[in-house]
């Protein structure tokens, strides 16, 4: 099959959906497909490059408000000019191929990554931004709604569209994340960290992933263990209008000095930092499938992240990982002291974790889409 994927996101630059779109890309590449990746122009790259047997093709958004109209324009334009396509591939989020849902001639499968009105939600957007996005939410369900196949990461979020936008749920096909495991030992510690025992947070510093409620939860932690520090890694999105670091800084006192704040990094840098954590804390309310938490098991780290969202598809509490309520702080810092203080405890339940990642991997994931295209194609 030709296959183009819709994805602005693309690293080394964006977060969960450009990590998603880069392995699938690959993935489906590896499986004999032709695929072609159809991006944002960024910092002077080529304009179309062969990379891993996946064609990348980086176009300029049309100057276009909303900015979503503006990249779906230029999206489907793209999609027209590399064509004919035998089937087309995007998100949901910001409605990347709303366009070629409505003038497209192949067959377009959507991916849930996160909708606007959960992302909104748990970050307690204002009435102001959720009035703002008003033309992109609409586009998202209906892009979902034109779609010949609609597939989701996780039960938990397949629930939760197919209940906000009355769908029926077995019309959404599970095709869980791969992961492809990462090499932790490739780079070096920035010299920071050289020596230190910390426990880690990475991925965006915004309300829905619990950051306030980590920071919230670090003066039990820092000051029952006195060598411990703090370390979190991500884009600041900010808390109600001011950096999380100012935030840490007013709620940790003096032990901010042992709390440490780092810009979003690429993998070679980031996963030698996950690697030599102790515990990878990940207290979203709310999440999907962050690759975020398969990427620290696959390295055997431990993961303390919270119930009742995706994360329980994927840890078993005790087992390989530890699980707390959403938004308990002072359940986090608890849970966190007692992990801490099993060293032992720790150890074994990375080495879980390393084995459950093996469930989910680029291969699986490639194969379940390809049994998705299998169908519509045929």
């Amino acid at each position: 099959m030709k296959i183009a994927i819709i994805s602005r996101e693309f690293p080394p630059h964006g977060g969960g959906i450009g990590s998603w779109g880069q392995k699938a890309s690959i993935g489906l590449a590896r499986l004999g497909h032709e695929v072609h990746v159809i991006t944002d122009a960024r910092d002077g790259a080529p304009q179309s490059e062969l990379a891993e047997g996946v064609h990348l093709h980086r176009v300029v958004p049309a100057p276009i408000r909303p900015r979503s109209i503006g990249w779906a324009l230029t999206a489907a334009r793209a999609v027209r000019a590399q064509g004919p396509f035998d089937l087309v591939q995007a998100c949901e989020w910001d409605a990347e191929a709303f366009v070629h849902s409505l003038v497209g001639r192949a067959p377009l499968v959507t991916r849930l990554a996160t909708p606007h009105f959960v992302v909104q939600r748990t970050n307690r957007a204002s009435r102001g931004q959720v009035l703002r996005s008003a033309a992109t939410r609409w586009m998202e369900r209906a892009q979902v709604s034109r779609s010949r196949a609609v597939i989701s990461p996780s039960r938990v979020l397949a629930r939760e569209v197919a209940t906000a936008w009355r769908m029926d749920p077995a019309a959404i096909t599970i095709v869980p994340t791969g992961v492809e495991t990462p090499n932790g030992t490739r780079g070096s510690l920035p010299p920071l960290l050289a020596g230190v025992t910390y426990a880690l947070y990475f991925g965006r510093l915004e309300p829905r992933k619990g950051v306030d409620v980590w920071i919230d939860a670090l003066p039990e932690v820092l000051g029952a263990n006195p060598n411990l520090h703090a370390v979190l890694v991500g884009d600041d999105f900010g808390l109600r209008g001011r950096a999380f670091a100012d935030y840490a800084g007013e709620r940790c006192g003096p032990l901010m000095e042992r709390v440490h704040f780092l810009p979003h990094l690429p993998h070679d840098q980031l996963f030698p930092i996950v690697a030599a954590s102790s515990l990878v804390v990940l207290p979203s309310l709310w999440e999907n499938l962050a690759n975020t938490c398969l990427e620290t098991m696959a390295l055997g780290r431990p993961v303390l992240a919270t119930n009742g969202s995706g994360f329980e598809e994927v840890l078993t509490d005790g087992l390989n990982g530890i699980l707390v309520p959403p938004g308990d702080s002072v359940a986090l810092a608890r849970a966190a002291c007692a992990a801490l203080a099993d060293g032992e405890g720790l150890r074994r339940m990375g080495a879980a974790a390393r084995l459950r990642a093996a469930d989910f991997t680029v291969e699986a994931m490639a194969k379940g889409l390809d049994r998705v295209y299998a169908r519509i194609v045929a």
